[in-house]
Order: C-alpha cells, then structure tokens, then sequence
C-alpha cells in the first residue's frame, strides 16, 4: 500500500495512492509493498527502492548509503509489544532533498501516532530532513516507554521471587516467571538492536546532511538533503538520549540476567525439596524393609518362626526401625 503525506495548513494530510508528482509532497509511506508498487515510485522519485530481502541485511553498508542524492537509512524497530509477542522489523527512510520515503513491512507505533506528533509542532516538520528528524524521535520515545514497560515488568516479577509472603512462588509458578523473563529478555534483545541501528544512522546522517560527507565533495553529484542548524541540534539531543538508553538498557539487563539466574535458583530448591523427601522417605522404610527381608526367607532351620511372640516382636522391631531415624530427622531438623 501507498500513501502520500502533504502538510496542509499545520496538519499532515494523508492521500491513498502513489502521487502524480512530487510537488508538495513531504512523506511517501510505503507499508508491504508490492513489487508493481516499488517500481512505480522508483519510476516517479528516480530512486531504487530497497526490497525485504535488502532490508534485513545486517552489515552497515547494506543500511547506509548514499544513492544519487538519496541517503538510504535502515533501523531496526520493535513492534509486538501490546500482544505479548515483541518481534523486530525494518524500517528504511529514504532522504531526498525534498521528500521522505519510507518502507516497512510493519505497523511500528510511532509511525501510527506521528500525524498528531505534527500537529503539535508543524514548524519542526516543515520539510523533509525536519519530518525525519520527528520520526526519529518519535522512535527514541517509543524504546524509552518500551524499556519503561520492561523494567516495570521486571519489578513485579522481582516482587513475586524475592517479597511474596508465605511459603513463596511454587515451581509452577516459577516457570511462568521464567517464561515472562524469557519474553522481557527477546523485547531486550530487540531494543539493543533498534538503540544499536540509530546509534549508527545518527552521525551518518548528521554528516550527510551537513555536507561532510565524502561524496559531496564532487560538484558534479547531485546535491543531498540539509539540515538547519537548529536540525543539527535536534539530532544531538536525540544521540543525548541514546546514550542515556543504551546506558539504562544495559542496566535493566543486568537486572533482568540476575532475575534469571534467582528464579532457575529457587526452581532447583524446590526439585531438592521433593529429592529431600524422596531420599527421607527411602531411609526410613528400608530398615523395615531389611526385617521384613530377614524373616521372609524360607530356610527350614530359623529358630524364631516358632515363637509364639515372634511375628509381634518383628513388627515392634520394624516400626522401631523405622521411629528412630525419623526421631532423628526431626532433631536434626532434616524434616
């Protein structure tokens, strides 16, 4: 699917369909493409939209670079979150002078939301760079409430392992603790990756945009997309916030690793407790086990089947057997 976005008086008006020309056109919005609908913006912008295939390539110059006079940037975003499944995708913006592009085959938040980001503040989304700029954002607020959700969501299971009153969690309930770790630890995991991908697009576009790069040395290149100075601003507080993230991230890790390591803990406390019985339970029955032996072998010559107290004094000797080792437990406080 294709939308075209224009901003009309304060307002990001969306259009359905790809546009007939590029005049006054701010964002092209590119959501599961098909291949008939990437060649048609590829034939109207001029650029080489990048397919699914291209986008999920990890090294760096798969992501950045710089086509024509395109910057071509792709990140890694979390979505998922509010169905219990956080999952990553890709997200490419493509930069030019005078218009955005964006690709995904997701339906991240922040790009749900960003039409009343605008609203808010039409000035900082005027052109191009400043609306990719928003976006980004946008993006860095949306893993900072993630990662909020995460440590939140750390801190109950904290509670659950470390301050339940009573006996404490059960092995059940451990186990669904260690699944909810489990899914905080892959929302992580995507996070780390999504700080890591903008961490890297920031000072590539920043040098881009500032006509630092190495490309725009050469006159006979088409020019690039610039930021303002109060752009360029905008982009240093967004590496501000980056850092203060990944920093809280590897804390929230830190916590969530220690959690992991507690309740695997507990869970092999609770498998000992049931050891602890089975073993109790095995050394107080076999010293009647061993008298019941004894006197059950049928050897002609055994002088105490003929007692007449004989079958009542086995059993005596039996339970006896098998008090004492418990009277001992008990003392020990083994039980």
């Amino acid at each position: 699917m294709i939308e075209h976005h224009i901003l009309s008086n304060g307002a990001l008006c969306s259009v359905e369909g790809a546009p007939e020309t590029l005049d006054g056109v701010l964002w092209i919005d590119l959501c599961n493409p098909t291949r008939w609908e990437e060649s048609l913006i590829e034939e109207r912008v001029g650029v080489a939209v990048p397919t699914l295939a291209e986008m999920v390539e990890i090294e760096d110059s798969s992501r950045l670079y710089i086509d024509g006079n395109a910057m071509v940037m792709t990140i890694v975003v979390i979505e998922g979150m509010d169905t219990g499944r956080p999952r990553r995708a890709q997200l490419t913006l493509v930069l030019l002078p005078h218009v955005l592009i964006t690709v995904r085959y997701a339906n991240p938040v922040p790009l749900r939301t960003i039409a009343a980001r605008v609203a808010r503040r039409p000035a900082e989304s005027d052109n191009a760079p400043r609306l990719m700029a928003t976006i980004l954002e946008a993006f860095v607020e949306r893993i900072a409430d993630v990662l909020e959700q995460v440590s939140a969501e750390l801190t109950a299971i904290s509670d659950t392992v470390f301050f339940e009153e009573g006996a404490g969690p059960q092995e059940q309930d451990l186990k669904k603790l260690l699944q909810k770790l489990g899914r905080q630890n892959r929302a992580l995991s995507i996070l780390r990756e999504s700080l890591l991908s903008l961490d890297r697009l920031l000072p590539f576009l920043r040098d881009a945009t500032s006509g630092k790069a190495a490309r725009t040395a050469d006159e006979t290149l088409p020019p690039l997309a610039r930021l303002s100075a109060k752009g360029d601003k905008r982009l240093k507080a967004i590496e501000r916030d980056l850092k203060s993230l990944s920093a809280y991230e590897a804390q929230v890790e830190q916590e969530l690793t220690f959690l992991h390591s507690a309740t695997i803990g507990l869970i092999g406390v609770e498998q000992n407790k049931i050891i602890k019985v089975l073993s109790v339970a095995t050394a107080l029955f076999l010293p009647p086990t061993l008298v019941g032996t004894v006197y059950g072998m049928n050897f002609h010559d055994m002088p105490e089947l003929d007692w007449h107290y004989g079958y009542p004094l086995a059993l005596a000797v039996m339970v006896l057997s098998a008090g004492l080792p418990y009277l001992w437990f008990r003392r020990k406080k083994w039980l």
